[in-house]
């Protein structure tokens, strides 16, 4: 494994600011001294996790998850202690030197390696065909009729792939990948007679598709020319590496710029977003080929407060948006939909209109939710029409009764009284009728719900207090980590001090750290522990506000604490075999029992 000096360990920890790394991960909002945001760790609805500017340290209050910015990446990406540093580094231009194949041992944590390195190599391939071959110049023209720049199509990294049916697999096989690995990861296909592989994409215009950090994990392939029997786009399908339901298109690239706004903008496909993007619209994601999903959504909460939907002008278009929308409003986003007029997608009104009217006129000037709901109910309906009518008032007054504030439900109704010729009054009159449907229905879910999980115990254990062993642990590992001195002593004097096995496994691996390092560094020890549990542990023992006035005292105050309680455990412990000799009629074994028993009783009552 690659060896890092500490002093550059210390400078990429000191030189990277832990609220600009977290806020591009999670939308961070400041509460006092601190920085509040949903944990990317588990799931929530309420903020719990809290990032402290002074301590650069993260902390969250749901599960518990705790760290500085090396272990902040260490586990939000499941990196190596070393891949972390590297890739900090690289993000506050601090040079690391890291030799070729010294660092086999720490990257082969990653499963899916060689994986992700043959994705790499297949879009330089294809970029190459497409930029500087023959083979490619008539899918570069066509790009370029689409208004792709050279430029664009650099930074997307667009390719070519070839009709011939073996030109990757070729490729990678000489390059000695394991091509049962390169099938599984979607790059090519089994032969039907079992004697080699062949391309999944051929002859098409390549399109790579990246994760959150920015590897290239799938391709999706459109079709230059072919049958109407093929599909027009072909995605790579789903691999250990490459889940539709959990990647955006661009949210690697979006996430600095959906911070700095405060907005993403969200498409139905990957496209769009690039179309966007020609608009100066640099904010925006889109999904991948499928639904939008939960996965997906809890991302985009973390990052963004406003979620501005922009789905196609057609049907399809219309029914996206309403999905899309309704799903974000459970999950309490604030969203607005922006509306494309006709059968228009984004492509085609920047093209006739430009990007400044898509910046201005679309995402610019969305529709609030009601807004959108009430334009998708009167879509289908002919408001000459007393039913169209009757059933327009219907589904716009149902909705507000789910979701809607007072002043909100006054707008809406005095604008569907304009569009309808109803009075405000009689609309007010059914709504409030409606409502009260709505409630009860609510109530009897309700009761119907805790019928459901009455026999089940809670998921969510309610928070336990702490008692006084474990605050005592806590505070003098706190005091352990802060003073080398302090350390010493106690090793020397009173090694069995803790009681708890993450403890005990604690100090043994400090004890390694202040041999090899001398000083205290909670951050580097804490860096050091593989097992999350333990780092976590540390970390939270780190964060705790002391009173610097009365060190000494706390400190005796612990080691007094765990010094009786390991004696009440021991006395425990001799109470139970003296009544096992009692049973046996040992009672000479007993005697001595109770002899100990005393003395120990007397030992706890001196402390």
């Amino acid at each position: 494994m690659t060896r890092i000096s500490e002093e550059t360990i210390e400078a990429v920890r000191t030189k990277t600011d832990i609220i600009d790394l977290i806020g591009e991960y999670v939308q961070l909002t400041k509460r006092g001294k601190n920085w509040f945001g949903l944990c990317p760790f588990h799931g929530e609805s309420t903020p719990s996790f809290s990032v402290s500017e002074e301590k650069q340290l993260f902390h969250c209050f749901g599960c518990g998850a705790s760290g500085n910015a090396i272990t902040f990446i260490m586990d939000i990406e499941n990196r190596p202690f070393t891949d972390a540093v590297v890739q900090l580094a690289e993000r506050t231009g601090i040079e690391i030197d890291v030799p070729s194949g010294t660092d086999a041992g720490a990257k082969s944590q990653n499963e899916f390696k060689s994986m992700l390195e043959a994705h790499a190599l297949a879009a330089n391939f294809y970029s190459h065909l497409l930029l500087n071959t023959v083979e490619g110049e008539e899918a570069l023209q066509y790009l370029e009729k689409r208004g792709f720049t050279r430029e664009r199509i650099e930074n997307y990294g667009i390719g070519w792939s070839l009709h011939d049916r073996e030109a990757l697999s070729g490729l990678l096989k000489r390059k000695n990948f394991d091509m049962k690995e390169m099938e599984r990861a979607g790059l090519c296909i089994m032969k039907d007679d079992g004697t080699g592989y062949f391309d999944r994409f051929r002859g098409r215009i390549m399109f790579p598709l990246r994760d959150d950090n920015g590897n290239i994990v799938a391709f999706s392939g459109r079709i230059l020319h072919g049958s109407k029997q093929e599909a027009k786009y072909l995605n790579s399908p789903e691999t250990p590496i490459f889940e539709k339901s959990k990647i955006l298109y661009n949210f690697h690239n979006a996430r600095l710029n959906v911070r700095k706004t405060g907005k993403v903008i969200l498409f139905e496909g990957f496209m769009d977003t690039i179309s966007a993007d020609r608009a100066e619209v640099t904010n925006s994601v889109a999904v991948m080929g499928t639904s939008l999903s939960d996965t997906h959504l809890l991302k985009l909460k973390r990052i963004a407060k406003e979620l501005i939907i922009c789905c196609d002008g057609d049907d399809a278009g219309w029914e996206a948006a309403k999905r899309f929308s309704e799903m974000a409003m459970k999950k309490g986003m604030d969203v607005q939909i922006a509306l494309l007029p006709g059968n228009m997608d984004p492509d085609d009104y920047i093209t006739q209109y430009g990007g400044e009217a898509f910046r201005e006129k679309v995402i610019g000037n969305p529709h609030s939710f009601m807004s959108f709901m009430m334009a998708y109910a009167k879509r289908s309906k002919n408001l000459s029409y007393e039913n169209d009518v009757l059933q327009y008032i219907h589904e716009v007054l149902e909705e507000l009764s789910l979701r809607s504030s007072p002043v909100e439900r006054d707008l809406y109704i005095r604008q569907l009284s304009s569009e309808t010729g109803i009075s405000a009054e009689a609309l007010q009159q059914q709504f409030i009728k409606m409502a009260g449907q709505q409630s009860q229905k609510t109530k009897a879910d309700l009761v119907d719900t805790e019928e459901q999980v009455r026999p089940y115990p809670n998921q969510t254990a309610p928070s336990r207090k702490m008692t006084g062993t474990e605050r005592a642990e806590r505070l003098l590992l706190y005091h352990l980590l802060n003073d080398g001195a302090l350390f010493d002593r106690l090793r020397e004097d009173k090694p069995d001090l803790f009681v708890r096995d993450d403890y005990v496994a604690i100090f043994v691996r400090l004890a390694g750290f202040y041999e090899e390092h001398g000083t205290p560094d909670f951050h580097r020890f804490a860096e050091t522990l593989e097992d999350r549990e333990l780092r976590k542990i540390v970390l939270e023992a780190a964060m705790i506000e002391r009173d610097s006035e009365h060190t000494e005292e706390e400190i005796d105050d612990c080691i007094s604490h765990l010094e009786k309680y390991r004696i009440h455990l021991m006395i425990q412990a001799k109470m139970h075999e003296s009544k096992e000799a009692e049973k046996m009629n040992d009672h000479t074994r007993a005697l001595e029992l109770a002899r100990e028993i005393i003395q120990l009783r007397k030992s706890w009552a001196a402390l």
